[in-house]
């Protein structure tokens, strides 16, 4: 079935739902198991200091985050690789699943209007539509 698994996490309550799904998902199938943060880079950063500030914020705040879901995740039983990396989010989790050749990347979602969906980009719908794996998308309450 499924031997490797990409949760996207930024520990919204969304994520949150999609790590519960995630871990019993893993458990079942015993697959090999990775989180992925994506911390966004200023698109129009002045200078190269403004991007690694970024960038160590982005670091300092997700591992945090992260940390936390494999010490749940470790109290279950499970082993979880831990990602860190920046730009679009779904670019990023494309070109992470794809290099970590997973069978099934999983996302939580918050339900958008159609309207703020276009103007803000939606990351579900281009990891949907670009994945080369199956996708496992979680909704959370509206």
């Amino acid at each position: 079935m499924f031997e490797k698994i990409l949760l996207a996490y930024d520990g919204s309550d969304g994520s949150k739902l999609a790590l519960e799904e995630a871990a019993a998902i893993a458990k079942w199938t015993n697959a090999e198991f990775h989180i992925l943060a994506v911390g966004r880079i200023p698109e129009y950063a002045e200078t190269v200091s403004e991007v690694d500030e970024a960038k160590e914020q982005a670091s300092s705040f997700y591992s945090k985050i992260i940390d936390e879901a494999i010490r749940n995740l470790g109290q279950r039983g499970l082993i979880a690789t831990s990602h860190i990396d920046f730009g679009k989010p779904g670019d990023v989790i494309l070109r992470i699943a794809e290099d970590l050749k997973a069978d099934l990347v999983i996302l939580g979602t918050k339900p958008h209007s159609a309207l703020r969906r276009r103007f803000l980009g939606a990351t579900v719908d281009k990891v949907v539509d670009h994945a080369h794996c199956s996708v496992l998308v979680i909704r959370s309450g509206s």
